[in-house]
């Protein structure tokens, strides 16, 4: 699966994309923290998404259900929470 990192999750995990394997948002998230070591706090303790971060599907909608199956061919958006532009 491909994932995508921009704004401060690029800046943190030092690459724009990556492939990494899972079929849950969170086995996906839980891998790029495995290849990205900055990056290995996207999932809380808790099992939810950081609240540093956002994660889009295919840039179409955001999700914050890491227990949802990523759809085939799919590409996973990792992007910073930063406020303002």
């Amino acid at each position: 699966m491909t994932v995508e990192l921009f704004g401060t999750a690029r800046h943190l995990g030092g690459v724009a994309t990556l492939k990494v394997h899972g079929h849950t948002i969170a086995e996906l998230l839980l891998s790029v923290g495995c290849d990205c070591p900055r990056l290995k706090d996207l999932v809380t303790p808790g099992g939810t998404l950081s609240r540093r971060f956002l994660v889009s599907i295919d840039g179409n909608r955001f999700v914050n259900d890491l227990t949802e199956a990523m759809p085939a061919g799919s590409r996973l958006l990792i992007l910073g929470a930063d406020a303002g532009g």
